[in-house]
């Protein structure tokens, strides 16, 4: 029964087109005035320390500008390229991280790439 139960299931997801594929993308912005610890690690590259470093930065000075975010230690150039999008200075924090289905790939698809190959 068990089988029986997953060979339809591999039938329907045939049908359907093949396997979903999710993968996880951010949408929002951050501000990095009033950001909590947990919204800032959403973005690439912070971790614990980093947005530590960062909330400990803005008590002394209000972020205004990119340069001012450059000053926080183990913040650089490269990393900020990656956040393009999702800094800002004021209004609300509403970065969050959604999920994205993209098409799955047609078996007969595959097996035309791997035998051109």
């Amino acid at each position: 029964m068990k089988t029986m139960l997953f060979l339809l299931s591999l039938v329907f997801c045939q049908v359907g087109g093949g396997w979903a594929n999710t993968e996880t993308k951010l949408d929002g912005v951050v501000n990095f005035n009033n950001a909590t610890a947990e919204q800032l690690m959403l973005l690439p590259g912070i971790g614990e320390a980093r947005a530590q470093a960062v909330i400990d930065a803005r008590a002394l000075h209000p972020f205004t500008k990119i340069d001012d975010i450059l000053a926080v230690k183990g913040i650089g150039e490269k990393m900020i390229a990656q956040w393009e999008g999702y800094l800002t200075f004021d209004g609300p924090t509403t970065l969050k991280e959604v999920e994205v289905s993209t098409p799955a790939v047609q078996k007969t698809e595959a097996v035309k790439q791997n035998s051109s190959r």
